[in-house]
């Protein structure tokens, strides 16, 4: 688990500063409209991908990095996030498969630098086709045999034109992918200058609110993608006049849900403006006979209403995945360490896009993007201590003999059960003519038991407590917490802390050791009085507190699983008093 918490929180780092750079330098391009500013993005996260594989070379990093950056995608304030989160994936993916291909080589990184920005072009044609529908193939069919009628242009079937712009994207995708092996090398050179922010608090998405938001629904996007679906089919079976009420009502309903995004699709100048040049090149091109026609006019009219079907719906699909809930669709047992990476990514994305310039960067490019690529060892760092200060406890307390160790393990039962994999230590007492007499270890993972410790009357008064440990009793509780044990664990639970950790006995020393690497939650059973200072002295966040005899064992499980598995950042909660 350590591992796999490592490569993510490294993922994290690349894909964070291809957010912020997304989030930062796409408004910028957009705001100015600047043709192809797609493709200088694809470059920026290209140069980054190459970059980040030439510090940390590790199989899956690209892939991780990707879904990360995809995730960070709901900073952005554009309305419409689905296709840009979709080609953020692919392009990672294409980058991940030309290095495995390339084995690590610099022909890899130019491959998939290539094969990245080959992916935009491809995406437009795909996308455009779901746009318009097929009519837009055959309306580019007759445009290219007009052109060749009425030119001395020759062409060897439709796919020239394509193929010529695929040369172009993958040459630009190509030349990213050698910058960016040039710029990691200068960085390499490079003494890093710039320091991330710091705040005394961790800042909070910029576009989640502040207030609990209302309540959703799935249904509301069934409800959308029936009606889109329904109305696309409309437009290919139905007369022009039958579908233009159909479409009406759909509008309406996009209104009633979400009325920002017809308004911002009504004030797009440039959408408009080529659905204007598609009603006029189908009116001469797509009819029957020669010259502007009826029919063309029709055809033209039904790709734009097949248009305003697919911006409207998919937008309101998009829209639904920036909302919070849509998290719990995606939780389980495996998707841990990923979901700590997107917090953790989501806390430190807002730093980081400060840090990025605004006028600089297009002034001293190469400098900023090697400054970039020299911040990735530092904004690692960053974040391993923002996990380790951001590390939950669950807390099980109570009295002496009232049930702590009961309490917990019933909840690591129940947490198996659920698909998770709790380990650590338990510390069952053992009796003597009805009489509790000392402790047991016990592993969770491997139910191996031995004697901790037996009550003596001969032990110095300097410590906190009447028993005598036995050598190999802490043996084995060592074992349990050394770090070799814990590779594929999810909740590490330790059973019990309290006045001998205090002073530097018991498990002090071997959980210290352990949390140098552990960076998962924790369940522990702690006298409630100890509660404040055990926290402290271990630097962790008590995210729940168990009262045995109080709290059933059912809730305390259903509550640490939820926090683990189910939340991005989970609040501070107690369950009992």
């Amino acid at each position: 688990m350590v591992k796999q918490n490592e490569i993510w929180l490294k993922a994290a780092v690349i894909g964070s500063l291809w957010g912020a750079s997304e989030i930062v330098l796409g408004s910028f391009l957009h705001n100015l409209r600047i043709p192809f500013s797609g493709n200088i993005l694809t470059a920026i996260g290209i140069i980054l991908m190459v970059s980040g594989h030439r510090l940390w070379p590790q199989r899956g990093i690209i892939i991780r990095a990707g879904l990360i950056c995809a995730a960070l995608k709901s900073l952005s304030p554009s309305p419409i996030i689905l296709g840009p989160m979709l080609s953020i994936l692919m392009q990672a993916s294409l980058m991940e498969a030309a290095i495995l291909i390339g084995r690590k080589s610099h022909a890899g990184y130019i491959l998939g630098g290539g094969l990245a920005v080959s992916w935009n072009l491809l995406y437009r044609i795909l996308s455009s086709i779901v746009l318009y529908g097929s009519s837009l193939i055959a309306l580019y069919q007759n445009l290219v045999n007009y052109l060749v009628s009425q030119t001395a242009w020759e062409v060897q079937g439709y796919w020239g034109p394509i193929m010529i712009l695929w040369a172009l994207f993958f040459s630009w995708g190509a030349i990213a992918g050698t910058v960016g092996i040039l710029i990691s090398r200068a960085a390499e050179k490079t003494a890093y200058s710039w320091e991330i922010p710091q705040t005394k608090t961790k800042p909070r998405p910029l576009n989640l609110p502040a207030k609990p938001a209302s309540k959703w629904s799935l249904l509301r996007p069934l409800l959308i993608l029936v009606l889109l679906a329904t109305g696309l089919y409309s437009i290919a079976l139905l007369p022009i006049l039958h579908t233009l009420p159909m479409l009406l009502l759909f509008l309406v309903i996009v209104w009633m849900v979400n009325r920002q995004l017809l308004l911002r699709l009504s004030m797009k100048r440039g959408f408009w403006m080529a659905v204007a040049i598609m009603m006029c090149l189908s009116g001469f091109l797509m009819g029957p006979g020669h010259g502007f026609t009826r029919e063309g006019l029709i055809v033209g009219l039904e790709m734009v209403m097949r248009a305003i079907y697919v911006i409207a719906g998919f937008g309101i699909i998009s829209k639904e995945l920036q909302r919070p809930e849509m998290i719990s669709l995606f939780s389980g047992k495996n998707m841990a360490p990923f979901l700590s990476a997107v917090r953790i990514a989501f806390q430190t994305t807002p730093l980081l896009i400060e840090t990025i310039p605004g006028k600089q960067a297009w002034r001293r490019p190469v400098k900023v993007l090697t400054n970039m690529v020299g911040s990735m060892e530092y904004s690692l760092n960053y974040m391993r201590t923002q996990n380790r200060e951001s590390r939950e406890v669950f807390i099980v307390t109570g009295g002496k003999g009232i049930g702590k160790t009961t309490l917990t393990g019933q909840i690591t039962e129940i947490l198996k059960k659920q698909g998770l994999r709790p380990a650590g230590i338990l510390a069952p007492a053992f009796f003597e003519k009805g009489e509790r007499i000392g402790y047991m270890v016990k592993s969770l993972k491997t139910g191996e038991e031995k004697r901790l410790c037996k009550r003596s009357a001969h032990l110095g008064k300097h410590l906190p407590g009447c028993y005598r440990f036995d050598p190999e009793g802490m043996l084995l509780g060592e074992a349990i917490l050394s770090g070799k044990k814990t590779d594929d664990v999810d909740l590490l639970v330790i059973d019990e802390l309290g006045p001998y950790e205090m002073k530097g006995l018991g498990w002090d020393t071997a959980l210290k050791s352990l949390l140098r690497h552990w960076e998962g939650p924790m369940l522990w059973a702690v006298r409630e009085s100890l509660i404040d200072e055990m926290a402290k002295r271990y630097g962790a966040r008590v995210s729940a507190v168990f009262h045995a005899g109080k709290t059933p064992a059912d809730t305390a499980a259903k509550t640490i699983y939820n926090k683990l598995i189910g939340q991005l950042a989970p609040p501070t909660q107690q369950v009992s008093k």
